[in-house]
């Protein structure tokens, strides 16, 4: 295929992703309501653009007051949203009770970290610009999810040839799990243009190091540790690998390993600064105790939901014993200790959910109350989640046999693979949804896209044999 053909036909893939996106942001997304981390990622992507800082939206525009139930224990008593703030009694620590009216009014300006900043800031550029509502917000996933089909191809080519990098395209121009997120406001979309970025850096380094790669990849993983986690890891764990692959050549490949976390620690210092002199307790990219009580108690161990996530294990807000608000540090802190008290108690059947919150994560466990789920917390659709379920099974197979491919002729494996393993890691010690593995869905389709170059290759060679043979059997002996 010349160089003209592939960037045509990555072309028509791009548009071919775009009418996608779009037409489901027509059909059902200009008109669904948002949720969860979708709120976050607007309102406070619109609070940046005013000028207001990084704060918690729900404290800004809603206010919190304290519930009118009994405290949970002698140091701290809870706060819910509502519009009414009721006395209520907070158990002191030397054993008395205090009646207390606290209010949070609407306006509270409290500094967060709840999410790492990255796709917040994005917005906020759109916001900046004029295009700061809801469906303005959600084009500007469907322009990065777009980005993202474009990237995936051209990776596809850097790693297995053009003809690969054509078919990676367009398989991600309609892959389900790739576009559900586009329309949703998350930051997935983002994180698939990213994934693809990074890879193209990987390979290139992992084919012939250099330093000025090594910085790049260092730049592109602190750039991801604002965004995801496992983006953060891959960089330097794939030069650590190389370490072990490449062992003659183990003292470049040490180097480029400090250049790549020495970079990435360097793009990280703002965050990290800001949060390590704006809160109370240490808080790094962002706090971990409300997702661990959410996936560490009777609701995610135990039923339908095991391997999955409840939002409520991690509810209400603690608050201190004096009336006054814990910041988000000292919050996060004690969710925390709810979750390590509940592991504490709880090691043997943890060895259970741990792999299958991994299972779940990649369909391989209760795939259709997956899907469940994700219609009540991410508002998609249920034939659609149904649809792409389909396309993941489809491509995950012959992503399977694209790996095997890849391993007997040597080509490059590990750059492709350490994604999927990532997202395993981060599943065994969180939970497993379909939107969280979007990071590892780019490798599916490239491998999927090698494993059907293979099988057209080796129909071609066979339709040539056959031809041949009918061609030798059929001629007349000039004699």
């Amino acid at each position: 295929m010349s160089t003209k053909a592939f960037v045509v036909c990555l072309a028509i893939a791009g548009v071919l992703g775009f009418a996608v996106r779009f037409g489901t942001f027509l059909w059902e997304g200009r008109t669904a309501p948002l949720s969860g981390d979708a709120v976050f990622y607007h309102e406070t992507a619109n609070l940046l653009a005013d000028g207001k800082g990084y704060i918690n939206p729900v404290f800004f525009h809603a206010g919190y007051c304290f519930d009118a139930g009994p405290t949970d224990g002698p140091v701290y008593s809870f706060l819910v949203g509502a519009e009414d703030c009721p006395t209520v009694d907070v158990v002191q620590p030397d054993g008395s009770v205090r009646a207390v009216t606290v209010t949070l009014p609407p306006g509270t300006q409290e500094p967060t970290a709840a999410h790492p900043p990255l796709w917040s800031f994005i917005l906020s550029v759109s916001s900046r610009l004029g295009f700061d509502s809801v469906n303005e917000h959600r084009m500007v996933g469907l322009l990065f999810g777009t980005l993202g089909v474009i990237l995936i191809g051209l990776a596809g080519r850097e790693l297995f040839g053009e003809r690969a990098g054509v078919i990676a395209a367009f398989i991600a121009a309609v892959y389900g799990f790739l576009w559900l997120n586009d329309w949703s406001l998350m930051s997935e979309s983002l994180v698939t243009a990213f994934v693809p970025l990074m890879t193209i850096v990987a390979v290139r380094w992992w084919r012939k190091p250099s330093w000025r790669l090594a910085v790049v990849l260092g730049v592109l993983s602190g750039l991801g540790g604002l965004l995801r986690t496992e983006l953060l890891a891959y960089g330097p764990l794939l030069a650590l690998f190389a370490v072990v692959v490449f062992r003659s050549s183990w003292k470049p490949l040490l180097r480029d390993f400090g250049i790549i976390s020495a970079v990435c620690l360097a793009v990280l210092a703002p965050w990290l600064i800001r949060n390590m002199t704006t809160f109370d307790k240490p808080i790094y990219l962002s706090p971990t105790g409300t997702l661990q009580a959410q996936t560490n108690c009777d609701a995610a161990y135990y039923g339908e939901k095991t391997g999955y996530w409840e939002r409520f294990c991690a509810e209400p807000e603690p608050v201190s014993t004096d009336g006054t608000m814990l910041d988000e540090s000292e919050r996060d802190a004690i969710k925390r200790s709810w979750a390590n008290e509940y592991i504490s108690t709880h090691k043997t059947r943890l060895l259970v959910v741990a792999p299958l919150r991994s299972l779940r994560m990649f369909n391989l466990y209760d795939p259709i109350g997956t899907a469940r789920f994700d219609m009540a917390v991410e508002n998609r659709e249920f034939r659609q989640s149904i649809l792409a379920l389909v396309e993941y099974y489809i491509v995950a197979a012959l992503a399977l046999v694209g790996a095997i491919c890849a391993w007997k002729r040597r080509l490059v494996l590990l750059p492709v693979v350490l994604w999927p393993a990532l997202v395993v890691v981060v599943a065994a010690a969180s939970f497993g949804n379909n939107r969280y593995r979007v990071s590892a869905e780019p490798s599916l389709i490239w491998l999927a896209s090698l494993a059907l170059c293979v099988a057209f290759d080796r129909f071609r060679k066979s339709q040539r044999v056959t031809v041949s043979e009918t061609t030798a059997s059929t001629a007349i002996s000039p004699s």
